[in-house]
């Protein structure tokens, strides 16, 4: 700054006014003093100036797998939020390990973020209370009900009924759940589908899997070679149905002809038209707005907790038909 004052000819001051876009300077004074600070290279460093402010203004994000269209469409809704607010966003991941998300975590608040929105993390509710007392926190598909920080969730039972509704009244009785293990909202989607299945008197098959394409193509292999194959899978998100989509493309099933298959999350993925998937849209630019709307409550002082349920809604696309007789 003292460099940019002496080739402007004004005083160290002014271009500290200059740089936090004070009103108290002329346009003639601002023009000299950001035309010597070009021809210098100067930037201000905000973060000594933030740090010094006891404030960022930056929140970190992280998501459980920046592979996931979910997380990275969420991601996207809380940024577009943050913006309009003044604040700037930090984005990093976990990658599906909490080791990882520890490291992740950890990272964003050696940077003094100001709070924080984790979406889908696997730590147990002890480890995500220790960082929420750290910097107010929001946690999207988070399912319990803590005091510590906020949560934002998809209704994942509801999710899975509308999934069984659907196939049942198409007259499938033999229905596959490819789960997605501890992933966010897995063991939701799970239960709300042995629950759906059970009250309508169906025997629900469910098979170990992930939310990765390659878990969703290992795991339709695996229900195809039952003695009674399923005329209908529902994979825990669309990026592992995409997996059940190529195995039974490669095996000739056709789909919906021989098996429907649906997908969970209704991300651009889904909607693509050569794969047309039915699925569950749970909104991600929805939950990621209300999960930055509520750490800015939190930011700005409030202390109880919030917890919101958001309803999914079923899209119906070609990959679902009647049951193959």
């Amino acid at each position: 700054m003292d460099d940019v004052a002496a080739k402007a000819g004004v005083s160290r001051a002014l271009v500290s006014l200059v740089m936090r876009d004070s009103p108290r300077v002329s346009a003639a004074s601002r023009e000299k003093v950001r035309a010597a600070a070009a021809e210098l290279g100067y930037r201000p460093n905000l973060w000594a100036r933030n740090l010094a402010s006891g404030q960022t203004h930056t929140i970190g994000v992280m998501v459980n797998d920046l592979h996931n269209p979910y997380f990275t469409e969420m991601a996207q809704a809380v940024a577009e939020v943050a913006g309009g607010s003044g604040l700037q966003v930090l984005l990093n991941s976990g990658w599906q390990r909490e080791d990882g998300e520890i490291s992740a975590i950890e990272a964003l608040l050696s940077l003094r973020i100001d709070g924080m929105v984790l979406g889908g993390p696997r730590l147990s509710a002890k480890v995500l209370d220790k960082y929420a007392d750290q910097a107010p926190t929001v946690i999207v598909s988070n399912y319990d009900r803590p005091e510590t920080f906020d949560t934002v969730c998809n209704d994942e039972t509801q999710g899975a009924r509308l999934i069984v509704d659907h196939l049942n009244e198409l007259g499938h009785v033999r229905v596959a759940h490819i789960d997605a293990g501890e992933g966010a909202g897995g063991p939701e989607r799970r239960s709300g589908f042995i629950e759906a299945m059970t009250d309508r008197g169906l025997a629900p098959i469910v098979v170990e899997g992930d939310f990765k394409e390659d878990a969703g193509y290992k795991a339709a292999s695996q229900l195809m070679s039952l003695r009674e194959p399923p005329t209908a899978i529902y994979a825990g998100n669309d990026v592992a149905a995409i997996g059940v989509l190529a195995y039974l493309g490669s095996v000739g099933v056709r789909v919906p002809e021989d098996v429907s298959v649906v997908g969970y999350d209704d991300t651009a993925l889904a909607g693509i038209s050569t794969v047309s998937l039915t699925t569950v849209n749970q909104p991600r630019p929805q939950v990621g707005r209300r999960a930055m709307e509520l750490l800015l409550e939190r930011m700005s002082g409030r202390t109880e907790a919030r917890h919101e349920l958001i309803e999914p809604s079923l899209v119906v696309r070609s990959s679902t038909g009647p049951a193959a007789n």
